[in-house]
């Protein structure tokens, strides 16, 4: 049984995103911070999931390739439903779909040959600053604020989306990199 645990935390990540959408449809009150709440959670299943595998040995070709696929898929579902919010712009949206569509593609066509990549610490960081920064926005959101918050939540969602944004496309250029050097040799 344990060797599926990391499988099912995965797998959970998604089904939360699925929650964290119906969240975002159905009109209630305090709605931002049961997102936000969720999302946590979905972020600490990332977290645990991998870390067990490693620990108890059971790592599988459905982690390697899910894990981060359904990172993205959280990730990027929760910035296209706060676009409507003007709480995160299109551009950023489209920016990090772009980068993550390509990165993917080159993972998946080396994977396709045998050549697994390895994560990078730069795609890990970007993924670190989009959850800093898409908790940010949900805070920002909740009308649980002091007064004179928006200006630091203002500035700390800044600082996340350049940082996400630096390492997204950071990352990009190193698989990049490692695609061309994998083709040239």
């Amino acid at each position: 049984m344990k060797k599926y645990i990391p499988n099912i935390l995965t797998a959970l990540r998604l089904v939360l995103t699925l929650v964290i959408i119906a969240c975002f449809i159905v009109p209630f009150s305090g709605k931002f911070l049961w997102i936000f709440g969720f999302f946590v959670v979905a972020v600490l299943t990332d977290y645990f999931d991998g870390m067990l595998a490693r620990r108890w040995k059971v790592e599988s070709t459905f982690g390697k390739v899910f894990d981060s696929l359904i990172d993205k898929i959280l990730v990027l579902t929760i910035l296209m439903m706060l676009i409507p919010y003007n709480i995160v712009h299109y551009g950023i949206f489209v920016a990090f779909l772009f980068r993550d569509i390509f990165v993917d593609g080159l993972k998946n066509y080396l994977l396709s040959l045998n050549k697994p990549v390895a994560p990078k610490i730069t795609g890990k960081l970007k993924f670190v600053f989009q959850t800093l920064m898409i908790g940010l926005m949900l805070l920002f959101l909740s009308d649980n604020k002091l007064d004179g918050e928006e200006v630091f939540y203002s500035l700390g969602i800044l600082t996340t989306t350049s940082l996400a944004l630096f390492f997204a496309y950071f990352s990009a250029f190193l698989y990049t990199r490692d695609f061309i050097r994998f083709y040239k040799s």
